[in-house]
């Protein structure tokens, strides 16, 4: 953390960064690779090399170019479905909406992860009431960055008086590309590697609970 910025609204991603998932994640992409019969690189290798068009990921290893996306989705789905009770949200986001919401700063959340999902996490910890703005399914290119302007635009304020919290290069680029703030979420749990984090942001934290070191009220 080099900086102290002082924002207007302070966003989340989701997966990897409120959640612990990157081993549901990352078992779904072993049960891909199986059902393939294919070798799995290791969980390392995926957070070097997974992004948002991650097609290109299993095409790299291995996959035949006539694999979709709907063929691998049905598998990770499935999956998620017999494992995905075993993510949780991380222990010290309550306690951090809290005090950001007695901090009178508005909080939101841009996901790519489905809504039903999300809001199941969300109502299952008892969070939603702790964020002012919810957009979930932010998949597809330039998406994230449109729905970024879009809580700007809700919530009345620049896009550079908003930070956004990822734990992904794309998420962050795409707060970049928007003008808003990105703060890389470094720690080890999170779907992309520290080294690759901070390429694209010069502001990280390994704990949600360190926003509060950054954001001055």
């Amino acid at each position: 953390m080099s900086l102290i910025v002082q924002p207007r609204v302070v966003i989340f991603d989701f997966n990897g960064t409120l959640i612990d998932d990157l081993h549901i994640a990352y078992g779904s992409v072993q049960k891909i690779f199986s059902v393939y019969h294919l070798s799995c690189p290791t969980i390392d290798q995926f957070r070097e090399e997974i992004s948002a068009d991650f097609m290109e990921f299993y095409y790299g290893h291995g996959f035949p170019r006539t694999t979709t996306v709907e063929e691998l989705n049905t598998i990770r789905k499935s999956f998620y479905e017999t494992s995905g009770h075993n993510a949780k949200i991380r222990m010290d986001v309550p306690a951090t909406l809290r005090w950001l919401f007695s901090a009178g700063l508005h909080t939101a959340i841009v996901s790519a992860e489905r809504s039903a999902t999300l809001y199941k996490y969300l109502v299952q910890g008892g969070l939603q009431k702790w964020f002012d703005c919810i957009l979930p399914e932010a998949w597809g290119k330039g998406t994230k960055q449109k729905y970024l302007l879009s809580v700007a635009e809700i919530f009345e304020v620049e896009p550079s008086d908003m930070i956004y919290v990822d734990d992904t290069v794309d998420g962050l680029t795409a707060a970049r590309n928007a003008g808003v703030i990105p703060v890389a979420f470094t720690n080890p749990t999170g779907y992309n590697s520290a080294s690759r984090l901070l390429k694209v942001a010069n502001l990280s934290i390994k704990e949600i609970s360190e926003v509060g070191e950054i954001v001055k009220i």
